[in-house]
């Protein structure tokens, strides 16, 4: 194994090596440093998008997806739809367990509340309750023409229109 030099956008090279424990504090401050100058800031006053990192079906519960959100705010009561699976957030606890009512961008939950489990690296969006209903049948169209294939807001508003 040999070192690894890290180069980002022409700005900085690190000499780093993992195996010597070399530079790795170096990169880690110098990658902070180029966010915080960067002013990289999610808008937690919109409707929540997130991604789904892990998602299982409890047997007292349901289903139960472990996501990130990664802008808006997400909110108890909330219709998402993720893939096939759909459903108003009915619980929400952060990272430590702890039940909460909102958590905002960056802040990784579980909710319980869907229909089905959605799978790892799919995209959870909030939509209004209208719109998710119309979600439904879509879903369930394609799904009875056997093209299955993930939900997304955008082919969905594009089929909506055109129609």
């Amino acid at each position: 194994y040999k070192d690894i030099w890290v180069r980002g956008e022409g700005k900085a090279v690190r000499k780093i090596s993992a195996k010597k424990k070399q530079g790795i504090d170096d990169l880690l401050e110098s990658v902070l440093l180029q966010a915080e100058m960067s002013e990289l800031k999610a808008n937690p006053n919109r409707y929540a998008i997130g991604t789904v990192i892990e998602a299982k079906l409890d047997k007292g519960h349901g289903p139960e997806a472990t996501l990130l959100v990664q802008n808006g705010t997400l909110k108890l009561g909330d219709c998402v739809v993720s893939g096939f699976a759909f459903g108003k957030i009915r619980a929400m606890t952060n990272d430590k367990g702890k039940s909460i009512n909102k958590a905002g961008p960056s802040m990784p939950v579980s909710i319980l509340g869907l229909d089905s489990v959605p799978k790892a690296g799919d995209t959870i969006q909030v939509v209004d309750e209208k719109f998710s209903k119309n979600v439904i049948l879509y879903n369930n169209k394609r799904v009875t023409k056997a093209t299955i294939r993930p939900f997304n807001v955008d082919s969905f508003l594009v089929i909506m229109y055109t129609v």
